[in-house]
């Protein structure tokens, strides 16, 4: 099955790799029919494959090692380890001769096997028709079908059942071809791996037995902590949520990790946090293999779904699902009565929200899920009925309004099931939205977000007062089921007391770091800032040279994490153990 599967993925890798050969015989050119012309397709043909040819073979060697398929990225280890090709000829000299044997056949059957070609003068009409056809048809089996969005290496996932057998389905050439296009990482080496290690502490163990709560996570587009009257005192737009927040443990300083949806359902479902400037999904990393709250849970009996009431193909939300870990995935066209369809962004939220009930009402305990609203997304738009209801309250309020009915109609659905008193829910956002308090649109006022601890049935009540962020989810779930493996993550558990709790994000070419009384900017090399945000909320007074033992900290901590989260994406270490 994964061989056939692969097969769309070798069109496209082989579709890719002879465009240049391709072009050289739609073009309606009078040369075609010459030998030298023919000559030139045939070397042409030879160079492309050849070096195809070259990392397909090579990653017979390397595959070991990395667990993953070549890609641009890995140029900087070749000419780093260059030293060690004598040794590598050595051990794998079968593959030069595999190469020469495969480049002779594909020479043969190159030159005999050629389009005949006939001179185009006189049908430049037809050519150019031919031109227009052929060019087509190589648009979509580059792009690997009709679909939205180009066939990636990602959406290998989506054929198979053990994400370890991803790289199966596709070749190495459409990994580096895809790579080619992406911006890489620059490992660091601020610390020895004695130094990294002291800082970032040993792996998290749990010494009593695990309890399997189910576990549902509820993430909410664009609900700053500036639309809660919970957090802003001033004037609010989610009554229930707000509710919710006074019967569950809340984080009073919780921060969203990055400011695109990708980088929010990253942080949330994997815990790995957006320092680098593209969404893991469409990196270059993207087939890194990662340690998903949904995959580490399967181990344990949990049934797991992702709902996200979208279009097909949005944001590639279901192949990095299904690198996560999750089992099922739940976009629009899953949904049954397509009337709901907002005729833009996919299902309306309340709708969605009771199909997801519902649907997770079948699935056997212990699970986990995770719903991902889609409403309170520009343009704003709601169901006509709660539009009539508030025309007065503008299209951005209005359409959080909406999704926080949503959610009390979610809870009061879900209240009437069985499994809802052995469910720990967790409701955060994805990142936040328009901005209109000055307050909120400060480096640390654009990332402030809710963050919710829910248990129905258990004494979880209260607030975390340190600083908290999306990464620290999948920790705190860890702990709070009394995980019974060792684990290391970005994050930490919300319910640990630790003497230092941070939250650190990437933007416009600086990192920083937050804490309970200070943020740090740092530049890769230098700290260009830091600033008491407790004493100076709108971050006007850089005091790094009034408080530097807390610079230097900050500073060493944002190296730690900038260099452990660089290492695991290069040399495809993101695991987390357990």
């Amino acid at each position: 099955m994964i061989f056939l599967q692969g097969l769309r993925f070798d069109l496209v890798a082989v579709t890719y790799i002879n465009l240049p050969v391709i072009l050289s015989y739609l073009l309606p050119l009078k040369q075609r029919s010459l030998k030298g012309y023919q000559i030139f397709q045939w070397l042409l043909f030879l160079f492309c494959n050849g070096v195809a040819l070259i990392f397909e073979l090579g990653d017979i060697a390397y595959f070991p090692y990395s667990l993953r398929r070549t890609n641009a990225g890995d140029f900087g280890l070749m000419v780093n380890t260059s030293d060690m090709l004598p040794a590598m000829v050595t051990s794998y000299w079968f593959l030069i001769l595999l190469f020469v044997g495969l480049l002779f056949i594909l020479g043969y059957f190159g030159w005999n096997w050629k389009l005949k070609t006939e001179p185009a003068r006189h049908h430049y009409f037809m050519q150019s028709l031919v031109f227009i056809l052929g060019a087509s048809f190589t648009l979509v089996a580059v792009r690997g079908g009709l679909q939205m969005r180009p066939l990636m290496p990602l959406n290998a996932n989506q054929c198979v059942d053990d994400m370890r057998l991803a790289p199966l389905v596709y070749p190495s050439s459409l990994s580096l071809l895809f790579s080619a296009q992406q911006r890489f990482l620059e490992p660091k080496n601020y610390f020895s791996e004695t130094e990294l290690k002291a800082i970032l502490g040993p792996p998290k163990t749990n010494p009593e037995a695990m309890t399997k709560h189910n576990v549902c996570l509820i993430v909410l587009e664009s609900f700053g902590q500036e639309y809660s009257y919970f957090f802003n005192k001033k004037k609010g737009y989610t009554p229930f949520l707000d509710s919710l927040m006074w019967e569950g443990y809340y984080c009073a300083y919780s921060f969203a990790n990055g400011l695109r949806s990708t980088q929010g359902i990253a942080a949330i479902a994997a815990g790995i946090p957006a320092l680098m400037n593209d969404p893991i999904m469409f990196s270059a990393y993207q087939s890194n293999q990662l340690s998903g709250l949904a995959g580490i849970l399967k181990k344990k009996g949990y049934t797991s779904g992702f709902f996200h009431g979208s279009n097909p193909g949005s944001m590639e939300f279901k192949g990095f699902s299904q690198v996560c870990g999750y089992e099922h995935f739940y976009d629009r066209t899953a949904y049954p009565d397509q009337k709901d369809y907002d005729g833009q962004w996919g299902i309306w939220d309340v709708p969605f929200f009771q199909f997801t009930a519902n649907t997770i009402n079948k699935y056997p305990e212990p699970f986990t899920s995770l719903l991902f609203s889609l409403s309170s997304h520009h343009p704003y738009a709601v169901e006509d009925n709660f539009k009539q209801k508030y025309p007065e309250v503008p299209a951005l309020y209005r359409s959080v309004m909406y999704t926080d009915f949503a959610l009390s109609k979610f809870f009061q659905t879900a209240r009437g099931m069985d499994w809802f008193d052995n469910t720990l829910f967790i409701i955060t956002a994805d990142h936040t939205g328009q901005s209109k308090d000055p307050a909120f649109q400060t480096r640390i006022g654009q990332y402030a977000i809710p963050l919710l601890f829910y248990h129905p049935s258990k004494h979880l009540k209260g607030s975390q007062q340190r600083v908290a962020s999306q990464i620290d989810i999948l920790p705190s779930v860890l702990n709070y089921l009394q995980y019974d493996e060792p684990y290391q993550t970005f994050g930490n558990s919300v319910f640990e007391k630790t003497a230092h709790s941070y939250a650190f994000m990437y933007s416009n070419q600086v990192y920083q770091i937050i804490d309970e009384r200070f943020i740090l900017c740092f530049d890769e090399v230098n700290t260009i800032g830091l600033y008491d945000h407790l004493a100076d909320p709108m971050l006007r007074k850089n005091v790094m040279e009034k408080y530097v033992a807390d610079k230097e900290r900050l500073e060493r901590r944002m190296k730690a994490e900038i260099q452990r989260h660089h290492a695991g994406m290069v040399g495809n270490e993101l695991r987390i153990g357990g």
